[in-house]
């Protein structure tokens, strides 16, 4: 990953290179996302990719007095920022202390949770609250690992901020020139590889979830499990 530790230096002398990772990372992120989103509302009849929509129902959970179903989403809201924190924990403690290779812990983690989804042989089967919370935890660390290793540039689920920031980018693209405008182009493309591979997932998902159900779940630990492999290698 292109960590702040040892990022400056490497992006200035490789620019294009660097960039080339952001691209991969932008489609792959995104494309493991897009195909969770659905897969995730198929099986458990909720967004596993963001926790906007919950608080909403946490609301009207609490209004109406139903505490163990507000508590229950509560559980997901907090799976979502556990995985955010033990992604940025990891990236953090490895600079800190040196220790290479650490921040692939987390992927490990999120490769190893959709695997267990994906063992699943019947949607019945899946608690109707653990399940979703593991989800938004492994989504929380892919939310987190994107966006530390692009300085938050990208967003592997978050389309709504996604968008709205491309159309920031394109207003700023007609009043600049010169390298600020290669910069924004730069980023705006990004943006564009994001939307399209998170769109790209969720087509898959639907195409493949009638058939493979929970084991649709594989495609993302694969995806996962390959952004391991490629770390390890180029590090």
């Amino acid at each position: 990953m292109l960590f702040k530790s040892y990022t400056d230096s490497w992006t200035k002398k490789v620019p294009r290179k660097a960039f080339s990772i952001k691209k991969l990372y932008a489609f792959v992120y995104p494309f493991s996302s897009g195909i969770v989103i659905y897969a995730g509302l198929m099986t458990f009849s909720v967004v596993v990719t963001n926790v906007t929509g919950l608080l909403p129902q946490i609301a009207q959970d609490l209004y109406e007095g139903k505490l163990n179903t507000a508590g229950s989403i509560f559980l997901w809201l907090f799976a979502f920022f556990l995985g955010g924190f033990f992604a940025g924990w990891c990236v953090e403690r490895e600079k800190l202390r040196k220790w290479r290779y650490l921040h692939l812990l987390p992927l490990f983690v999120v490769m190893t949770l959709f695997m267990l989804v994906g063992m699943s042989d019947h949607i019945n089967g899946l608690h109707p609250v653990t399940f979703p919370a593991m989800v938004l935890f492994s989504i929380g660390i892919q939310n987190a690992m994107v966006s530390l290793t692009t300085s938050s540039l990208i967003k592997a689920s978050q389309m709504t901020g996604v968008v709205n920031e491309l159309g920031v980018d394109i207003a700023e693209i007609f009043h600049s020139e010169g390298e600020k405008r290669r910069l924004i182009q730069r980023e705006a493309l990004l943006r564009v590889i994001v939307m399209c591979s998170f769109l790209l997932g969720a087509m898959f998902s639907v195409a493949v979830f009638p058939t493979l159900h929970t084991k649709v779940f594989y495609f993302p630990a694969g995806i996962i499990a390959a952004v391991i492999v490629h770390d390890i290698i180029r590090f």
